[in-house]
């Protein structure tokens, strides 16, 4: 039997709001004036059919705050309509055959029927429902895994498991598997932001005791003891349409979820703002990549300067690693006794320049403390140049946790990388 669900129909004519003092609405170059909707789709991708900045999409259909947080859905075979009639131009909805304007009316559709969702959802269904981010140790208190019905350390779907940590009147019957990742870092203080877990499966309990028997229904890898049980979260859909967010916000990508350390389009970064920082399911943020900083001149040129090769000790307090870049002039000096040639002498190589009167043949040794003014550099009088960051991508937020957010790269001119900044589009 097919169960009637009741959606209201957006009405535009009722949503008319004042737009005085916002940015004026870019269109594409040559945009549809009307566009059929079709299954597949996504708000972002008919938004940029007519946008040249998709996030607006909310200005163009006149939505207020409460219908952006909960709008009225579109549906496949549904026609959306550009009209430039008026002051700016806006979108309508209309069925194809019939007037363009809709009014105010209810709609019944099938429990099958699927609206089109405002991003795609296969690639962030996973992260809606299991991936977490906890505060602090707040995984220790959940129940954790004690064993098998065997002696095996790893287990995996249709194994019955133990666990402890809850009550026997608990209620809860379906759980997910996590195991605790990694802790999350404020790039810029260091300072621990959370911690993410890894997904192991789902679990259901079989018999409530002070020791619970539960079997494993779902595993995307080996369960092992001491794998935390949280209650299992129902499927949650993405409702919010892509918007700017209200107040400023900079941060900066501290994770990213796949092969790489560079994230393109649909991959989910993380990033170091969240809830109380202002960020909302939908807000759109731009990603750039910091300008380099670069020398504003070649400086003056060295005379007589020349590459040579000496030995000199580590400062105290000073360390070298052989696959790292160190300057000489500040980590090595001259050896002081005997004793420190054998524990912090190194060998290395600057530029000198030849002292006034010295004369070097290179068929004959030298000394280089005694012909050159060692480590000689170029001549800079002026501070170094930072160029401007650059626009890579365009993020959509969608799942906030207090200090943190994921976010899916919907758009990328260049691969998105670990520690871009991000900031309002």
């Amino acid at each position: 039997m097919r169960k009637p669900i009741i959606i209201a129909v957006l009405s535009l004519s009722g949503f008319i709001s004042s737009l005085v003092g916002a940015d004026e609405i870019k269109l594409q170059d040559n945009p549809p004036q009307q566009y059929v909707v079709v299954k597949g789709d996504t708000l972002w991708g008919i938004s940029s059919r007519f946008l040249k900045d998709p996030w607006r999409w909310p200005d163009l259909w006149r939505m207020n705050r409460e219908q952006i947080k909960n709008p009225h859905w579109i549906y496949p075979g549904d026609m959306v309509v550009l009209d430039m009639t008026g002051d700016s131009p806006r979108l309508r909805l209309a069925k194809p055959g019939q007037p363009e304007k809709l009014s105010p009316r209810i709609r019944s559709e099938s429990v099958d029927a699927q609206a089109i969702p405002a991003i795609p959802p296969s690639a962030i269904g996973p992260f809606l429902t299991q991936a977490l981010v906890l505060d602090g140790d707040a995984l220790d208190d959940a129940p954790y895994i004690v064993g098998a019905e065997d002696d095996r350390v790893i287990m995996g779907k249709g194994d019955r498991i133990y666990a402890k940590g809850t009550t026997r009147d608990s209620g809860t019957k379906d759980w997910s598997i996590f195991r605790k990742g990694k802790a999350l870092l404020d790039p810029d203080t260091k300072e621990a932001l959370g911690n993410e877990t890894e997904y192991v499966g789902e679990a259901r309990t079989v018999q409530s005791d002070d020791v619970m028997t539960l079997e494993i229904t779902r595993s995307v890898q080996e369960a092992r003891r001491d794998d935390r049980l949280m209650p299992s979260a129902s499927n949650r859909p993405f409702l919010s349409v892509p918007h700017a967010p209200e107040k400023s916000i900079s941060g900066s990508i501290i994770s990213a979820y796949g092969p790489n350390t560079e994230a393109t389009k649909y991959q989910t970064v993380v990033i170091n703002k969240g809830g109380k920082d202002g960020l909302e399911e939908g807000h759109v943020l731009a990603v750039y990549r910091k300008g380099r900083s670069i020398e504003p001149a070649p400086g003056k040129p060295r005379k007589n300067a020349w590459r040579y090769m000496d030995r000199e000790c580590v400062k105290e307090g000073k360390s070298i690693s052989y696959d790292q870049f160190y300057d000489p002039k500040d980590t090595l000096e001259p050896c002081k006794a005997p004793s420190d040639s054998a524990s912090r002498a190194v060998v290395y190589s600057d530029i000198g320049c030849l002292k006034p009167g010295a004369k070097i043949s290179f068929d004959q040794f030298f000394n280089p403390k005694d012909v050159y003014k060692l480590h000689c550099r170029s001549a800079k009088t002026d501070a170094a140049i930072n160029l401007p960051d650059s626009r890579t991508g365009l993020l959509v937020v969608y799942r906030v946790f207090d200090r943190v957010s994921y976010a899916m790269v919907m758009s990328s001119s260049r691969p998105v990388y670990l520690l871009d900044v991000v900031k309002n589009p």
